[in-house]
């Protein structure tokens, strides 16, 4: 099939499915059940530069990657 490893500099994916970031679509919860499909890595929500540098309360719910609710 079209699945086959991934390296990207020095990580190693098991496979070439990622799923990008994109706004307003992958939160925490779309992520935890996109990673049980399978891809090899997935994307926090897309954020914007000003709004991390600054702490901001909304973005850091958006990027919210708790250990406990982690795809693995």
């Amino acid at each position: 099939m079209y699945l086959h490893p991934l390296k990207i500099g020095k990580v190693k994916l098991e496979n070439n499915i990622i799923l990008a970031p994109m706004a307003g679509v992958t939160n925490q919860p779309f992520r935890i059940i996109a990673k049980s499909f399978g891809p090899a890595m997935v994307c926090t929500e897309m954020a914007s530069a000003k709004a991390i540098f600054y702490q901001d309360s909304k973005t850091k719910r958006l990027l919210n990657t708790r250990r406990r609710k982690r795809p693995h």
